[in-house]
């Protein structure tokens, strides 16, 4: 017999599912990292392997976040997606600005993905924490 979950309950297991898809991608990206260097001497087999791995606990974290987002109710939702256009613009218009001062020679840094990532993460939840501020400034 299948039971209805609350949404609060529904929250805690998407939310649960989401950390476990999470934390396994990223043990998958550690290993495509520094497995080669440290554990398997640059073995291009096992580093395909891995790669092929890490990009299936990709799509499983993906579709876990999805079911995350959907589990919210519709205000969370409404927040949770500003916030990703909100991160999504900002990336797109500050990827690209820093791309035209590099080109024009303006700046002499060559940016990493981590800076990107960590750029994107800020953008979020930055968002996150205003958009939430604002929208429930009321309910306190």
């Amino acid at each position: 017999m299948k039971t209805e979950l609350n949404l609060k309950q529904r929250q805690i297991k998407n939310t649960s599912y989401l950390v476990k898809c999470t934390l396994i991608w990223l043990l998958t990206l550690a290993l495509c990292s520094f497995g080669p260097t440290l554990i398997w001497d640059r073995a291009e087999i096992i580093s395909g392997f891995f790669i092929v791995v890490n990009v299936i606990a990709g799509i499983v974290m993906i579709l876990a976040n999805k079911r995350y987002l959907q589990g919210m109710d519709e205000l969370m939702q409404k927040i949770h997606l500003s916030a990703m256009g909100f991160t999504l613009g900002a990336i797109l218009v500050g990827g690209l600005a820093y791309t035209n001062l590099q080109l024009s020679g303006l700046i002499d840094f060559k940016a990493q993905i981590s800076d990107l990532m960590f750029l994107m993460g800020a953008v979020y939840l930055i968002s996150v924490y205003v958009l939430n501020k604002h929208y429930c400034a009321g309910d306190e």
